[in-house]
């Protein structure tokens, strides 16, 4: 199995609800992995093939590619990542120093220390105009050297309805739907350009020689695609130096370092480590209830700490025609921290190592489930 990158530019807008039915849709500032890997289901099936082949059946159902989400990027080659739960911004001037704003931090270590201190983490003032800080959504490229957040271009298209016997506006209905605009102005040079997502994957070289003659030609993906929304331009290259790993022995000495500086008691004997979720995941306890909780089946592994959020997740099975049955998901950006106090810390970067690669819970492969493991945000010192 090798890392590649999967890249969806713009040809037209696209229509990626958050609900099913609504006056006002709101639309998802991404395309989720659910939608890609339909459609390329459904490219696979317009260019003669069945569901009943071995090379469908090796790519979608027995041997699943782990379809990403295809999150907003920029003209270069990294993957975006979602801003964790942990870090916060100027609520007026939201975004990186080096993208003039007023700076992003994390504040993993300090609400850990107001946790074993019993105490409340004080407010966030922002070092440039005194103003409170707050959470930052969206998603980054996740370079701390050269910071920059990516946000994609929304635009709203009203549409009434029709009387069907007279052909003509009916009355009392008007509604608004968003999309992900295919052009968005580029901070830097004030130029146009189109649209990029982008999203890693891991496949084997059968599943990538069937994948490629589906990018030959367009794809189209989520809704209105009658009206010539969702037209994707998709490609697909390597991108082993964008693969994600992790160093727990080294994370565990910045981060007990960064502790130092706003905690006054010592941290627990043990190698402390985190795993943030890169896409929503939809957890079960053993008897499949719903949960919030992720518990690695490793011992003398102690979660210390969650910072997470619960979301409904809806879909919709074109095949069927039908919606798919609600679940409730920990949202993107989730934090777990834990501490290992066990003997064996190879053995533990093992199991995690499968888990970095394979992801958690259910339904992974429409791209829930993602994570990355030890993520350096939160051992940075300084405000980026």
């Amino acid at each position: 199995m090798q890392y590649y990158r999967i890249t969806a530019d713009l040809q037209s807008p696209l229509v990626v609800q958050q609900n099913r039915q609504s006056n006002y849709s709101v639309n998802l500032p991404y395309l989720p992995g659910s939608s890609l890997r339909g459609a390329l289901a459904a490219q696979y099936i317009r260019m003669g093939g069945s569901p009943e082949d071995m090379q469908f059946q090796q790519i979608f159902i027995d041997d699943a590619v782990h379809f990403p989400n295809l999150l907003p990027t920029d003209r270069s080659k990294k993957i975006s990542k979602a801003f964790p739960l942990t870090s916060v911004s100027c609520k007026r001037e939201p975004g990186f120093i080096a993208e003039e704003r007023h700076g992003v931090v994390d504040l993993l270590a300090s609400k850990l220390k107001a946790q074993l201190q019993f105490e409340i983490v004080g407010d966030n003032i922002c070092n440039c105009c005194g103003q409170e800080m707050k959470s930052i959504d969206g998603f980054w490229n996740g370079d701390e050297a050269a910071p920059a957040r990516f946000r994609p271009s929304m635009i709203y298209q009203r549409h009434t309805g029709i009387d069907r016997a007279s052909g003509t506006v009916a009355q009392s209905i008007f509604f608004i739907r968003q999309a992900i605009a295919d052009f968005y102005k580029d901070p830097k040079t004030k130029k146009y350009e189109r649209q990029r997502l982008s999203g890693g994957v891991y496949l084997s070289g059968q599943q990538l020689s069937i994948l490629n003659p589906l990018l030959e030609m367009p794809v189209f993906a989520g809704a209105d695609r009658t009206s010539g929304m969702g037209e994707l331009k998709l490609t697909v290259d390597k991108a082993e130096e964008f693969a994600p790993a992790f160093d727990i022995e080294t994370w565990d000495k910045e981060f007990r370092k960064k502790y130092a500086e706003v905690g006054n008691v010592d941290l627990p004997d043990g190698e402390y480590f985190c795993i943030k979720l890169e896409s929503d995941a939809i957890m079960v306890d053993e008897f499949l209830r719903p949960a919030t909780h992720l518990r690695l089946d490793f011992e003398d592994v102690e979660l210390e700490m969650q910072i997470t959020k619960t979301k409904a997740i809806r879909g919709w099975q074109s095949s069927w025609g039908l919606p798919k049955p609600d679940d409730e998901g920990v949202t993107m950006g989730s934090v777990f921290l834990y501490r290992y106090t066990g003997n064996d810390l190879q053995d533990l970067i093992q199991h995690l190592s499968v888990k970095l690669i394979s992801g958690i819970g259910l339904r992974r492969e429409e791209g829930f489930g993602k994570i990355s493991i030890c993520n350096s945000a939160h051992t940075i010192k300084e405000v980026m």
